[in-house]
């Protein structure tokens, strides 16, 4: 008996310590999102230091757009005006990003979603995690105002 409330009680502890994501986060996709690493099986293959890219994002109703922007060094940036295209659908209990270019096509998952955090997960396992951007205003092309 004693097992059987323990197994239920830990059971009731990761279920709630996960993360879900509803519906309204989604809005978080929109911004600027910098790589801090990648990740497989808990183990980091690769952590980046610095980044001269960030991904931008422009997400509404469901679908949205990504493509690369390069920061300068005199604080002004360059965007590849590659545009990747995406839709968000949900699966169960979880939220998915279906990417597609002229290219090719592939879905990440969405594990963490938050207004500075983001972590996809591909078919592959593999973790990809973001930090949020807020010194990057496209408006004034990277100068003071």
């Amino acid at each position: 008996m004693k097992k059987t409330i323990a197994y239920f009680l830990l059971l009731f502890i990761i279920t709630s310590c996960s993360e879900k994501i509803n519906e309204s986060d989604l809005t978080n996709l929109d911004g600027f999102w910098e790589i801090e690493k990648v990740e497989l099986n808990n183990e980091i293959l690769k952590e980046y230091k610095i980044n001269e890219e960030v991904e931008q994002i422009q997400y509404t109703d469901n679908k949205g757009v990504r493509r690369k922007v390069v920061l300068l060094y005199n604080g002004n940036f360059l965007s590849n005006n590659v545009k990747q295209n995406f839709v968000v659908k949900k699966k169960e209990a979880s939220y998915y990003i279906e990417n597609k270019t002229d290219f090719s096509a592939w879905e990440e998952e969405i594990i963490t979603l938050s207004k500075d955090k983001l972590v996809l997960k591909n078919k592959e396992g593999m973790e990809y995690s973001y930090k949020k951007r807020n010194d990057i205003k496209l408006e004034t092309n990277g100068k003071k105002e």
